[in-house]
């Protein structure tokens, strides 16, 4: 199966997800989506941020979330899979072929 993830566009990336794997999937973005909030501090799916007002003080320093559809994918291959089984692959024709669609 085709699974495209689109992040805050229309665009997105194609996944190859093998049928055994769909069903999973919904229930997987989930649990990606709570692993997500429990993130604390310097983490690989994170960012560090701050804004520096006119005067050159610190106002705020914060680490974000930042991910993608590549960091769900790998989760889920070491979280879930232990293995690469799902893997991202070229743009189709069009998405006639897309079996299932996850926005972030």
């Amino acid at each position: 199966m085709i699974m495209k993830i689109s992040h805050y566009t229309p665009d997105g990336f194609y996944y190859y997800v093998p049928d055994q794997y769909a069903e999973k999937m919904e229930e997987w973005r989930i649990e990606f989506s709570d692993f997500l909030q429990s993130i604390e501090g310097k983490h690989p799916f994170t960012e560090y941020m701050e804004s520096i007002n006119y005067e050159g003080e610190l106002e705020y320093a914060v680490f974000v979330r930042c991910y993608g559809g590549d960091e769900f994918v790998d989760w889920i291959n070491v979280e879930k899979l232990n293995c690469r089984g799902i893997y991202r692959i070229a743009e189709p024709p069009d998405d006639s072929e897309v079996g299932l669609k996850i926005d972030f």
